[in-house]
């Protein structure tokens, strides 16, 4: 699903919770205007409301007052429970609180960009847990620079001024792991994020080309994603069409205000020679890109950070 597919089911959950808080409270109300004195304090304290809203007077004030002090009195003592219930007592499920959404729609937004991202059900890592201690020095350091580079892009990508992220480095040096602690606090900030393989990419965007895609689905969300991650990709064999429809994409993407962000293994030359100088140079590039060094060092799957 889209984001804004996601918000649409999301609010629609909310005015089913709404219409259920409603019917349980008619439900409660209902029993309760069985009891004949009851009946009685809740018609003679409606009726007071009718009047005080046509002719508001001290008298229909006083009038009104009297009545509900009457009704409640009578609930209180009786322990008749009139109170509306909410799965949310914060929001009353409505979903915002001073025009913002509430922490109970924000968490559920997260947990469906989440499901949605198509990130590997072991992409749990984020920038508050990852760990570099266990590298050398240097390494250690240039990672930790890379991480809050990506974390503060993350965050506020609507307002980011760099397109592209590109990350390139030796393998397993935690060029993935950047990757899923990107995704993972784009999603935490509200946005929808769509990672895949390079091979999964191509093939994808080829099987479209040829009327042979069997998810269109997935395709859609792809273009829609606030953020695209797109992880190992220039070590793979390319051609021509994917070469062009990766340049449309990433085009496209910058026209639309949307992130990408680009993992891989290969340097400069390698990644030219399979994808073309043009989208390099969108995806590098100082003016649209944050685009650190090539990173060696260690490979952190040999190491336990």
């Amino acid at each position: 699903m889209t984001k804004q597919q996601i918000l649409q089911y999301i609010n629609a959950q909310y005015k089913t919770q709404q219409a259920r808080d409603e019917h349980d409270f008619e439900s409660r109300l209902e029993v309760a205007l069985k009891d004949p004195q009851f009946k009685n304090l809740f018609e003679k304290q409606r009726t007071a409301s009718l009047n005080k809203i046509k002719n508001n007077t001290k008298e229909t004030l006083d009038e009104y007052k009297k009545a509900s002090q009457e009704l409640l009195k009578y609930i209180e003592a009786n322990n008749i429970d009139l109170e509306k219930h909410h799965k949310c007592p914060i929001c009353k499920d409505t979903g915002f609180v001073d025009g913002k959404y509430c922490d109970c729609k924000k968490k559920l937004l997260i947990s469906y960009l989440k499901q949605n991202s198509y990130l590997p059900k072991f992409a749990k890592e984020t920038f508050d847990t990852i760990n570099f201690s266990k590298l050398d020095a240097k390494q250690a350091e240039k990672m930790a620079k890379i991480a809050a580079l990506a974390k503060k892009w993350a965050a506020d990508l609507d307002n980011a001024t760099k397109f592209a992220f590109y990350l390139s480095g030796e393998v397993g040096v935690g060029k993935t792991t950047i990757a899923f602690c990107t995704a993972n606090e784009a999603i935490r900030h509200g946005y929808s994020v769509y990672y895949t393989t390079a091979y999964d990419f191509i093939t994808m965007i080829i099987d479209k080309q040829f009327n042979r895609l069997q998810n269109e689905e997935k395709y859609i969300d792809m273009l829609n994603a606030d953020l695209l991650i797109i992880d190992d990709l220039g070590a793979e064999h390319s051609n021509q069409l994917a070469i062009e429809q990766l340049f449309a994409i990433i085009d496209s993407r910058i026209n639309e205000n949307k992130k990408i962000m680009i993992c891989t293994n290969v340097k400069e030359k390698a990644f030219i020679a399979n994808y073309g100088e043009r989208s390099f140079s969108r995806l590098s590039s100082n003016t649209l890109a944050i685009a650190p060094s090539y990173i060696q060092g260690d490979d952190l799957r040999k190491i336990k950070c």
